[in-house]
This record gives C-alpha cells, sequence and structure tokens, in this order.
C-alpha cells in the first residue's frame, strides 16, 4: 500500500533542515499496511486530547527534520534509542504544514516501522490506533464537520481525526474531497 501514498521520496543525501525553528511529526507506516496514531495526553502543552502523529519541537542535538520526529517517536513509543535506526527507516517526507495553535510550520516525515510498537509514554500519549492505508485512501470513510473551510475529518475508533493531522493524512493518500 506504501507505494499508493505520495510524498517526498529521501534520496540518502542530506537531511532536509528546516528552519530556525519547527516542529517535525512521524508518520510511521507498519508492514506497507497500517498507519500509526497517538491520542495525546491531556497534560500535553498543545493538541491536549488530539488524534496525532508523534512530534514535537526541533531541539538543540537535531540534524533536522528527520532527525527530530524520529527522537520525538523514540521518546513518545519508548523505543530503545540503540534501536531506533532498525525499527524506524526514513522513507521521505511531505510538505510542511501550518497550524493554528502552533507558531510555525510542522514537517511531516514518513517512516517505515519494522516492528508494531505497542507501549508508549503515559505522560504524552494517552493511546495508540493501528489504522490501515487501505480504509484512510477511502474516500467514503471521510466526512466534511463544516466548521472551517477544509474541515473533512475521519473517525478512528470513537475518535475524531481532524485537522493538521488529517490534512497531513489526506495529502499522503493523495485524497482530493468536495
Amino acid at each position: 500500500m506504501i507505494h499508493r501514498l505520495k510524498f517526498n521520496r529521501f534520496t540518502g543525501r542530506v537531511e532536509p533542515k528546516g528552519p530556525e525553528k519547527y516542529a517535525a511529526v512521524a508518520i510511521l507506516i507498519y508492514k506497507n499496511k497500517e498507519i500509526l496514531f497517538i491520542k495525546r495526553s491531556e497534560n500535553m502543552p498543545t493538541h491536549k486530547g488530539d488524534i496525532a502523529f508523534p512530534g514535537g519541537k526541533k531541539e538543540d542535538g537535531d540534524v533536522g527534520i528527520y532527525s527530530t520526529a524520529k527522537r520525538e517517536a523514540y521518546e513518545e513509543l519508548l523505543i530503545p534509542k540503540k534501536t531506533v535506526n532498525s525499527i524506524c527507516t526514513v522513507k521521505g517526507n511531505l510538505d510542511p504544514i501550518d497550524t493554528v495553535e502552533y507558531k510555525f510550520n510542522v514537517y511531516p516525515v514518513v517512516f517505515s516501522l519494522n516492528e508494531k510498537q505497542l507501549n508508549f509514554n503515559k505522560d504524552e500519549v494517552q493511546k495508540i490506533f493501528y489504522e490501515p492505508i487501505e480504509k484512510l485512501i477511502d474516500k467514503n470513510n471521510w466526512s466534511y464537520r463544516g466548521a472551517y473551510d477544509d474541515d473533512w475529518i475521519y473517525m478512528l475508533d470513537d475518535e475524531i481525526l481532524w485537522g493538521a493531522t488529517a490534512k497531513m493524512v489526506r495529502t499522503l493518500c493523495n485524497l482530493r474531497l468536495r
């Protein structure tokens, strides 16, 4: 299924740096068939309780957007630092997304996930979801809520995937909804 997704493929050259201030999220694709989502903790400073991808702000040791996204993935999903490179393989990225709540661009980075992650940092994450790509690319599974111009939502169990994360998924799945 990953072959049906649209993103900028990583050529193995230099990692994109991003601007001075940015955030990055990890779109983790398990076995080329499922995408991992998290429900953010109510204790987080932004996006409390939202369905999202693991991610956060650039930190001093981050080389670029890929290392920021990978660091956030291992912090939020408790992936041992020494094994993160064998578990998460960078595939590429989407163009940055502007969010209403965040003051700067968010860079979505696409990874293949070689081992299903079931553990998570309870300070940052309430729950993990794995959703089949086949369901995400089906236009019939999306609804227009209408709270704003581009307010397309997707139900994950009893949770609503909306906003910037939903936009990233629609971009990745090359969905044109109207």
